[in-house]
């Protein structure tokens, strides 16, 4: 049974009976006309309701409360089936946007029947072994020259400063405050990038370890810097990232399979845009600046 469950197959016979049932929804009258006035609140619909009431009090109703859930149903699918027979869905797009959304809730529950095979997370994690890898990291001290505080003797200070730690003087005394302190280790280059800009990260990545350079410019001011220790970036372990990797498979998997879906509901359709109205209702960026 699992290895019919999986069989790709199954999947497009499955996306095949959702097409065949939005067909015959589509060639129906409307629910009122064709329900007529019977409203059946089933087993199903019941339990449906007392687990959303577990999920919202932490317990499920008693008699009194689940007699009200039920109450409540049944008014709205009298007033759900009154307002779908005025036509009353047509313009409004919340309603709208909310019907095309569990369309494709029921892709959704076609391509998540099944896990997907080893093999084809197998071959996932290799087409995207970029994104798992683990990413480099730096570790460094720097000493900080504020701009805001120095103006343009910064330069020229952070200059004579480095001379200095070039002849072996402690930086513990140099330089201004920082907030963020001096010492960071194992960085990667996000973190980096984000506390002192996109400039700095990458003169950072290519500076030699073990001595004093700069001054290297940031978003706060100059930095005379010294590189401890670097790592490289390494390809991960699909045993070390099997859950993420399931989790974006399906993710693909789904939003192809809702993609299918609707190329295959749209040649149902002929489509005919004023093309003029389309042209003079766009406005343009030069405008909107």
């Amino acid at each position: 049974m699992k290895k019919l469950i999986k069989e790709p197959l199954l999947h497009f016979l499955a996306i095949g009976a959702l097409l065949f049932a939005v067909n015959a929804w589509r060639s129906s009258k409307r629910p009122a006309e064709v329900n007529g006035p019977r409203i059946e609140v089933t087993a199903a619909t019941i339990g449906r309701l007392c687990a959303g009431y577990e999920r919202q009090f932490g317990q499920g109703p008693d008699a009194a409360e689940l007699r009200g859930l039920v109450t409540a149903h049944v008014r709205e699918e009298v007033l759900c089936r009154e307002a779908l027979a005025l036509g009353l869905d047509r313009d409004d797009s919340i309603v709208r946007r909310r019907l095309a959304q569990k369309m494709e809730f029921l892709t959704d529950d076609v391509t998540s029947a099944a896990p997907p095979e080893e093999a084809a997370v197998e071959r996932y994690f290799a087409e995207h072994a970029a994104v798992y890898a683990k990413p480099g990291q730096v570790s460094f001290r720097h000493v900080y020259f504020s701009k805001e505080k120095r103006g343009a003797k910064a330069g020229t200070e952070a200059a004579e400063c480095l001379a200095a730690l070039a002849r072996g003087a402690s930086d513990e005394a140099m330089g201004d405050a920082f907030l963020y302190g001096f010492n960071f280790a194992e960085r990667e280059k996000n973190d980096v990038t984000a506390l002192f800009g996109q400039d700095f990260a990458k003169q950072l990545a290519v500076l030699p370890a073990g001595a004093w350079q700069g001054p290297v410019e940031s978003s706060f001011g100059l930095h005379l810097v010294r590189v401890d220790a670097r790592s490289e970036a390494a390809p991960a372990k699909l045993s070390e990232v099997r859950a993420a990797v399931e989790r974006d498979l399906n993710d693909e998997r789904r939003v192809t399979a809702n993609r299918e879906i609707y190329e295959k509901l749209r040649e149902r359709y002929e489509v005919a845009v004023d093309e003029a109205a389309l042209a003079k209702s766009a406005v343009s960026k030069t405008a909107q600046r």
